[in-house]
């Protein structure tokens, strides 16, 4: 059976395993399919945080530049199992939603691409960059992703029993930056709107490096000020020249009651702010 990849940046998740027997064959493998896939529908409900690993890289993102074109990243396996890796390097963009998109590159070079890491040890990943410099900056994404183990359990010897299981194994994505000459940090709130009760704000990055969103606060407000509501939505990763749109629902029993929406997006060096005014039609639902 394949395993389970979970993916983020920086963020990892604990191998597992979920096992299922039977000594019926055919009824086993009915239940073995039915378990899998509710197991998996579980499993995406869980946080990663929830789950310790014992596999870690630092540092969390690379910064290049003309001067500095290249790095090194530590994979450090803090385990009392050998740590099998596989590595690989993407060029990253964002679609139209703000969802990440990934191309093949020639841009970025490393080494080595399979790697072993003794438990309690660590070992190092070499990063170069050979393309252009540009006006704008180049954002990639260096994948350190677990090759998970086989293991066989005692029951799976025993006659007329079958093993089965799903293996959970987890992924790094470390953002790479190859900054321009001249690196510029810049954003909008580009729109503020509200329909069927749900506030909506766009985020537009109008620099020409990245920017990470921390926080998005929303603020909801009566005519003479008083602050009904206020919500604040996890911010993330905004590449220069693209737009990100966040939400926010407005509880009923205050939304007819709201003059205002204030929009305040915070990132790691500046704020931006923006303003919406509420009219009733907008928290029909």
């Amino acid at each position: 059976m394949q395993p389970h990849y979970v993916d983020g940046s920086g963020g990892v998740m604990e191998r597992g395993k979920a096992s299922f027997r039977e000594t019926n064959l055919v009824h086993s493998i009915i239940r073995l399919l039915t378990c899998v896939s509710v197991g998996m529908v579980l499993f995406s409900l869980i946080p990663a945080r929830a789950f310790p690993s014992n596999f870690s890289v630092t540092p969390t993102s690379i910064d290049l530049n003309a001067g500095v074109k290249s790095g090194a990243l530590t994979v450090v396996n803090s385990g009392d199992e050998k740590l099998n890796c596989q590595i690989d390097v993407r060029e990253w963009s964002q679609d139209s939603e703000g969802k990440d998109v990934y191309t093949d590159t020639k841009d970025v070079v490393f080494f080595p691409k399979i790697m072993t890491v003794a438990p309690n040890e660590q070992r190092a990943i070499r990063i170069g960059f050979k393309g252009p410099q540009n006006v704008k900056e180049k954002t990639y994404r260096l994948f350190i992703e677990e090759i998970p183990s086989q293991k066989k359990g005692p029951e799976a010897k025993e006659a007329g029993k079958i093993s089965a299981g799903l293996t959970i194994a987890f992924r790094y994505a470390v953002p790479i930056f190859m900054k321009p000459a001249k690196p510029q940090e810049s954003a909008i709130v580009e729109k503020v709107d509200m329909a069927k009760g749900v506030a909506e704000a766009v985020i537009k990055n109008t620099g020409n490096v990245h920017a990470k969103l921390l926080t998005i606060t929303f603020r909801g407000k009566a005519a003479d000020g008083k602050e009904l509501f206020s919500k604040d939505v996890a911010g993330w990763y905004v590449l220069q020249g693209l737009s990100r749109r966040y939400t926010a629902t407005v509880p009923k029993e205050v939304c007819n009651n709201i003059a205002t929406i204030e929009v305040n997006a915070q990132a790691e060096n500046f704020t931006v702010s923006g303003t919406l005014n509420v009219q009733r039609k907008m928290c029909a639902q």
